[in-house]
């Protein structure tokens, strides 16, 4: 018995140590930014600067566009900078919109780094916020890819967009964890819930998702539970055989996109 009490003892002691070690390595296995130096230029784009806290700017570029309609505000994935996602950016060009990217904290030449969901939801809404001094909200998209979905929506959610773009979303990170640790973890252990299902409730513009359905990083079925969940206001566009990566330069991406904002 002694024997058997000292194994579930180590047992839970392990499992303890595991959720410790989750709670404090979740920032860098969902974060993965690249710094730039502060003097690096980005070529034939303008770059502003957005206060979010004092003494902390986040790096913008803001592609600017002849007889523009509005704006598309873009909020890149997990992975590089404004350097590497710009590509990205530009499968929504030449639409008459302009098109504003944020690196978030840590990201790029962007000050600080991020430390929680409120924080990451606060900095969008001030980037948001600096958007609509030159846009009506009537007049401003928000598009979200990947991690970037999770700010996106909570974004639509609490103001008015003309619309709502989300590439290869999540239901939340709690169902993501499920998928990536294979044991039981309580939901209070994830820093960073990024709750698409529940901000979709509050959300009143138009949404549309795209989805890979080999995508292997978030799978497709996400995009089809959040469709399931909110029928009445979500779109799903499905892109057959295509990966998570893919998605944003897929050519029906390009097309659908492109109707959408006609």
């Amino acid at each position: 018995m002694k024997t058997l009490k000292g194994i579930f003892k180590i047992i839970f002691i392990l499992y303890a140590l595991l959720c410790v070690g989750l709670w404090f390595a979740q920032d860098y296995v969902i974060f993965n930014p690249s710094k730039l130096p502060e003097n690096y230029i980005f070529s034939k784009k303008n770059e502003v600067e957005i206060e979010v806290d004092e003494g902390i700017h986040l790096n913008a570029l803001w592609m600017r566009t002849e007889h523009s309609k509005g704006a598309i505000l873009f909020l890149h994935g997990n992975r590089g900078s404004n350097k590497r996602c710009q590509r990205q950016a530009m499968n929504m060009a030449n639409n008459d919109y302009d098109i504003l990217m944020v690196d978030y904290r840590g990201y790029g030449k962007s000050d600080g780094e991020i430390y929680s969901q409120k924080q990451i939801y606060a900095d969008v809404q001030k980037v948001y916020d600096y958007l609509k001094k030159s846009y009506r909200e009537d007049q401003i998209i928000i598009v979200g890819y990947s991690l970037g979905s999770g700010m996106a929506s909570y974004l639509a959610a609490n103001n008015n967009p003309q619309q709502l773009v989300m590439i290869a979303p999540y239901l939340n990170f709690h169902e993501l964890k499920k998928r990536y640790i294979p044991i039981y973890i309580p939901n209070f252990f994830v820093k960073y819930p990024l709750n698409n299902a529940a901000n979709l409730e509050k959300v009143n513009c138009p949404v549309t998702l795209f989805h890979g359905t080999m995508d292997s990083v978030i799978p497709y079925k996400h995009s089809a539970q959040l469709v399931e969940m909110h029928k009445d206001k979500v779109k799903l566009i499905t892109l057959e055989k295509e990966s998570h990566r893919g998605a944003i330069f897929n050519g029906t991406f390009r097309r659908s996109f492109r109707k959408l904002v006609q």
